[in-house]
């Protein structure tokens, strides 16, 4: 991950305020106001990825690895976002409504 990676037990977390986080070779473009958390899952073929505003989650979503790819799963996302994912460019983004 990267220089604000949190080590925890045998679990490393990332967390994040910038506009664009770098996730196990996904690109996460991130509105202003937003943080986003990711790791800490048990199982080593995902990675689980929080996207928070303030202290409300707002998103929550999966990345699923296998031998030469990964896919994304969003398992929740608030009705007052919007959310694109690009699988091919491994990109996602993330903004409020207007």
């Amino acid at each position: 991950m990267n220089h604000n990676g949190i080590l925890l037990g045998k679990r490393h977390f990332l967390y994040s305020t910038a506009s664009v986080v770098e996730v196990e070779g996904w690109t996460f473009s991130i509105a202003p106001g937003f943080k986003i958390i990711a790791g800490g899952s048990a199982d080593p073929l995902k990675t689980l990825i929080s996207i928070y505003r303030e202290s409300e989650k707002v998103a929550q979503l999966y990345l699923h690895h296998r031998k030469s790819d990964s896919d994304v799963t969003v398992q929740a996302v608030s009705s007052d976002l919007l959310l694109e994912i690009a699988p091919a460019a491994r990109r996602v983004c993330v903004e409020e409504k207007g």
